[in-house]
């Protein structure tokens, strides 16, 4: 039998914490929309045990089946502007301070108007 994965006891706090929190918005959601977790987990082609999971932020399921839940209640769109490359901004910084600095080197024409 394989080895489970250690990393839901290992994982910092700040992801926990973000794992929790997105698995009760998408139960809030749920609960808005009257659905019953069997039925939600239906609509989204996932099994109940694992839309549970994912509503107590079980940092062993998969990415795809918080998608899936998110789909069947038609917030989607919300994760399309999930780490978006426009909003970082640490990133845009140390992409910037590496880009080349080009230099051309001036000619006799640019003297002349």
């Amino acid at each position: 039998m394989p080895t489970r994965l250690k990393f839901a006891s290992t994982a910092p706090v700040a992801v926990q914490v973000i794992a929790r929190l997105l698995g009760s918005r998408l139960r809030i959601a749920r609960q808005r929309r009257r659905f019953t977790l069997r039925e939600l987990a239906a609509r989204a082609g996932i099994a109940y045990d694992t839309a549970r999971a994912v509503e107590t932020g079980n940092l062993q399921t998969g990415f795809g089946a918080y998608l899936a839940l998110a789909w069947a209640l038609g917030l989607d769109d919300k994760f399309t502007m999930l780490l978006a490359p426009e909003d970082d901004a640490e990133g845009v910084a140390l992409a910037l301070a590496r880009a080349p600095q080009r230099v051309r080197n001036p000619t006799e024409s640019d003297d002349e108007f």
